[in-house]
């Protein structure tokens, strides 16, 4: 038993040498091997011993008894590590282990001391040796065997035992070629004494297989925590960890620089010492990282907090959090401090603003501003903060952004990745001329993340040349003008005098006009004619410029719309009118595109917002419900990958008009994102059933899509919030819907 127990061991370690990395490991493992099963051939020769009795006094020479351990543990050391040059050859080392277990066998036996003659038979003393060979190397293969197969470790018992034969056979193969001769002068006992020294031996192998374990286990442990010390210690980012509670237990250099922390402090330090959650933050900071922790899609994304140091300081960091492995919980995070990348920012920004020029940044996949200048700013009349996250379409008309888009995507596809246009744009109902030089920013892997757009105000010079060709073409204009209605109001007999264009731009028959200012007052629109007269009175009465707007009825149905200016001279005003009806519808579809949708037609984020102000007031003043119904579409993003956006806005096209056919007059269906939609259902008294409404909405998005490359199915994740039992602001709702929306798509993917 002691031979085979040593022999696991031995094989055991055997097999942690050969998944040691570094050099000293290996030799260390091979020592302990060795060790084990020299002590182990040792013990088991010593051991077997008690079962000798002689009927004679026998003493043991404690040199020689620790001597023969030795060819043990030198043999064992070199077939267990495979020091000689050829100790792999299989034969060999059978040859080597046999020598050792044999050497010890016969060197233990001269320790014997005694009064008689101790011979040995030739042929059973090479016996011996033969099956401590011929067992050793059968014990060997089956090791080779056992490890190259990567079976169980508990495997290596077949080995050990074999090898235990191996030791034991030798010994009693050994015992046999043994005949003790009694002298004259020997004394025959009829009571053999068992000497200690046996027991003694037992006990030392004892104590020296209990103290190698413990060491190995500890050198074990010191070697991991030595390599995990050491890569923490050479990481370039701050990690730290902490407990369920928040309590910090354990800093790296990196992160006690960072905070300014001593090592003995951060036993004592909670998360919220470390870290401030942002002033806009929905959960406190440690429920915020736990919920970060547990979700794998934002481990990629690191979070943005303010770092604390020790002497209160603030700075920027950035964060990522994991849930360690164990049964008590806890967590990792690595920081990173972003104190240089926020000084660059703030040195880039202040150089982009010094300049006077208009400067924009666009994201080069959604052409989305990203940053501005002062220049910028002033010149579309809007502050930065709001500019940042816009697109074309956010700021400019609707062909002027599909121009510009147009115009960005031909220069990612460019080769030379840069261009110079000039463009003309409306601001503030203003038109105004920008000379653009437009630059590709890729990113490391040279793929485009950014577009520089460089505009230079040309107006001036545009107006200057526009006013040159003006002069040359004067007469033309001259006729242009032409189109204009001129009118004369003699302000004293009422008498009203149109020339040729008024009549076309009123629609009215030269026959059927009196040429009365009464006659011009019945064609007004009855809810603008009070207040042109004003602004008639007002000019009259501060001797002032006549200008208004108005409508005017053209037939029975149809109005057109009029701008008019006129200035007074005596008892007359004179003036023009000039048709603006096209501008004004073209203005009033400009002002329907800023609150819809471009694509599905649906209100966007702004006129939900207005509808939403307006709406809730009104709903608490009645004491009627609404509920927020925030939806996000499954297995959309395949098709949009797959098919192109061009049939993934087929599909979308289609959701929105379902949702809009579900909608009553005074129901709103908005669109929030990509394929995020939000529909509020109002006018809804207390016994509502908002699972229904849930349910038809999904049953109706579920229907097949036919598109342009053949039908498709998509599911929809719907929260709800209802007003004013679970929320009474829009963010409040659309908060929960979404909280909701996102818990449901959460166990749509686990089932």
């Amino acid at each position: 038993m002691i031979a085979i127990a040593a022999s696991l061991i031995s094989f055991v370690l055997s097999a942690k040498m050969s998944q040691a990395e570094l050099q000293n490991e290996r030799t260390f493992w091979s020592l302990a091997s060795a060790c084990f099963l020299g002590f182990g051939i040792w013990a088991m020769h010593f051991v077997g011993m008690l079962a000798y009795r002689l009927p004679l006094a026998v003493s043991y020479d404690p040199l020689i008894t620790l001597l023969s351990v030795l060819p043990a543990i030198l043999a064992s050391f070199v077939v267990m590590s495979k020091a000689p040059l050829n100790a792999n050859k299989l034969w060999l080392r059978s040859i080597y282990m046999g020598l050792g277990i044999g050497s010890m066998h016969y060197i233990g036996m001269l320790t014997m001391q005694m009064n008689a003659v101790m011979a040995y038979d030739g042929w059973y003393f090479l016996l011996s040796i033969v099956v401590a060979v011929g067992l050793a190397g059968v014990s060997l293969k089956t090791h080779e065997y056992v490890s190259t197969s990567q079976l169980h470790i508990f495997k290596q018992i077949v080995p050990a035992i074999i090898m235990g034969c191996a030791i034991s056979g030798m010994h009693y193969t050994g015992m046999l070629s043994m005949h003790v001769f009694s002298l004259p002068t020997t004394q025959i006992l009829q009571e053999p004494e068992t000497k200690n020294l046996a027991y003694l031996v037992m006990l030392m192998v004892m104590l020296f297989a209990f103290t190698i374990l413990i060491l190995i286990e500890l050198r074990t442990r010191t070697l991991l925590l030595e390599r995990y010390n050491a890569v923490l210690s050479t990481v370039q980012e701050g990690v730290f960890t902490f407990n369920n509670a928040g309590v910090i237990e354990f800093s790296n250099p990196v992160a006690l620089s960072m905070f300014g922390l001593e090592e003995f402090a951060t036993q004592t330090l909670h998360i919220r010492d470390l870290v401030s959650p942002p002033k806009n933050a929905n959960a406190p900071l440690l429920v915020a990282l736990k919920k970060a922790a547990q979700n794998n899609s934002v481990q990629s994304v690191p979070l943005m907090f303010e770092g604390i140091r020790r002497n209160g300081k603030v700075f920027p960091l950035s964060l990522r959090i994991s849930v360690l492995p164990g049964i008590n919980i806890a967590y990792v995070c690595t920081v990173k401090d972003l104190s240089d990348v926020k000084n660059q920012e703030v040195f880039a920004q202040t150089v982009f603003d010094a300049l006077p020029n208009m400067l924009l940044v666009k994201h080069a996949d959604t052409l989305s501003i990203s940053h501005v200048n002062d220049a910028g700013s002033k010149i579309l009349g809007k502050d930065k903060a709001s500019l940042v996250g816009l697109s074309d379409f956010d700021i400019f008309g609707e062909k002027e952004a599909q121009r510009f888009v147009a115009d960005d995507k031909a220069l990612l596809q460019n080769p030379e990745k840069q261009n110079i246009n000039e463009y003309d744009v409306t601001i503030d109902g203003e038109v105004r001329y920008f000379e653009t030089k437009k630059i590709v920013i890729d990113d490391n892997y040279g793929n485009p993340q950014y577009i520089l757009a460089l505009s230079e105000d040309v107006t001036k010079w545009r107006e200057a040349q526009h006013t040159l060709r003006t002069l040359n073409r004067r007469m033309s204009m001259a006729a242009d003008a032409a189109h204009i209605g001129v009118w004369e109001w003699d302000m004293t007999t009422n008498e009203l005098i149109w020339d040729d264009w008024m009549y076309k731009i009123y629609s009215v028959p030269k026959d059927r006009f009196n040429d009365n200012f009464s006659d011009w007052e019945r064609t007004v629109h009855p809810e603008d004619l009070d207040k042109v007269k004003s602004k008639i009175e007002q000019a009259i009465t501060q001797k002032t410029g006549f200008h208004a707007t108005f409508r005017v009825r053209v037939s029975k149905d149809k109005y057109r719309h009029v701008r008019a200016d006129g200035r007074i001279e005596g008892n007359k005003m004179f003036g023009i009118n000039v048709n603006i009806t096209d501008q004004v519808e073209a203005e009033e579809k400009i002002r329907k595109l800023a609150n819809s949708d471009t694509l599905t037609g649906l209100a966007n984020r702004h006129a939900l917002s207005t509808y939403m102000y307006n709406e809730l007031p009104r709903l608490e003043r009645s004491d009627k419900f609404c509920v927020l119904l925030y939806l996000d579409l499954n297995r959309f993003k395949p098709i949009n990958d797959q098919y192109g956006h061009a049939v993934g806005d087929e599909v979308l096209i289609e959701i929105a008009q379902r949702m809009q056919m579900l909608c009553r007059v005074y129901d709103i269906a908005a669109r929030v994102g990509g394929d995020e939609f939000i529909v509020v259902i109002t006018e809804l008294n207390e016994g509502f059933n908002v699972e229904d409404l849930k349910t038809r909405l999904a049953r109706s998005i579920a229907q097949p899509i036919t598109t342009s490359h053949g039908e498709f199915s998509v599911g929809v994740s719907i929260g709800h919030a209802t007003f004013p039992i679970e929320g009474k602001s829009l963010e409040e709702l659309k908060h929960l819907a979404d909280e909701r929306m996102f818990e449901r798509k959460r166990i749509s993917h686990i089932t």
